[in-house]
């Protein structure tokens, strides 16, 4: 979290709006930094970060302010954003501070449909305390398969009775499953796919694959190959892992109305703005 792009002080207020944009970019949104929105009597309005959310069949549309600011913001700002909030077409109105706000600007929020939101750098002792939330333990179960081949059927193609064989020994890789039919032709696949597919899909038991039409080149010398035993069995096991919060987190992202509170990736915001925000500008 020391490195240089996990620090909000390596950020200027340009780049704080940036990360803002990208926080809320994705696929299903489109997001734009310092658009000029109409607002009804008063012309246009620059806004910071304006998102238009297509996710859920209809167009809803957020006016978000950027305070890079060193201080707790007071309740004039509140009063500014609302003041082009409410004579608009948008359906809410979000300011993101750095430093939080003053009680007196909570209130006047509230009611208003302009939200609060502190977006800050997270301080690991104070916002994930270690026993309770910064490590998450998890156990996954683990189901293990595998196909063991208990007899095969071929018979050579050639006129050579040495070919005549019922046995073939050999070890199958990529090379020497490839499949073929009877004229010699590929077919373009391996017997170790088939086999894999047979694997995951079978259930455990003793099976019986019969092939039409299939054969194998092996050695050099190419054999029909009539059917295949095989049996699947299954194991299972579990893997016990602790995940340190903190190897992807480094932002605390906190509603003030509510008290919600959310952890995000500095990094990961700006690359989703480089990669759905300028891509579109």
């Amino acid at each position: 979290m020391s490195s240089e792009e996990g620090e909000l002080s390596d950020l200027d207020w340009r780049s704080y709006q940036k990360l803002v944009a990208g926080l809320h970019a994705d696929e299903e949104t489109r997001v734009e930094t310092e658009y000029d929105y109409p607002i009804p009597g008063s012309g246009t309005k620059e806004i910071d970060v304006v998102v238009w959310d297509q996710s859920d069949h209809y167009e809803y549309t957020v006016l978000i302010e950027c305070k890079f600011h060193d201080s707790p913001l007071s309740q004039s700002v509140v009063d500014s954003v609302n003041g082009y909030f409410q004579p608009s077409d948008a359906d809410k109105a979000v300011i993101v501070s750095k430093s939080g706000f003053q009680s007196g600007a909570i209130e006047r929020a509230e009611g208003t449909g302009v939200e609060l939101l502190t977006l800050r750098q997270l301080i690991p002792d104070t916002d994930l305390p270690v026993d309770v939330l910064r490590y998450v333990h998890n156990n996954l179960e683990i189901t293990n398969r595998h196909l063991e081949v208990l007899d095969m059927d071929v018979e050579g193609l050639d006129d050579d009775e040495d070919t005549e064989r019922e046995e073939v020994p050999v070890v199958f890789n990529q090379t020497n499953s490839q499949l073929y039919t009877t004229d010699r032709e590929p077919r373009g696949e391996t017997l170790l796919e088939r086999r894999n597919e047979l694997e995951q899909s079978m259930e455990v038991g003793e099976h019986t694959e019969e092939f039409d039409d299939v054969a194998l080149l092996i050695n050099g010398t190419f054999f029909q190959l009539h059917s295949m035993e095989y049996r699947v069995t299954e194991s299972t096991g579990t893997m016990e892992f602790t995940v340190d919060l903190l190897e992807d987190v480094d932002l605390l992202y906190r509603d003030e109305l509510t008290g919600d509170e959310e952890y995000r990736s500095l990094s990961d915001a700006l690359e989703a703005f480089q990669e759905h925000v300028e891509a579109d500008s």
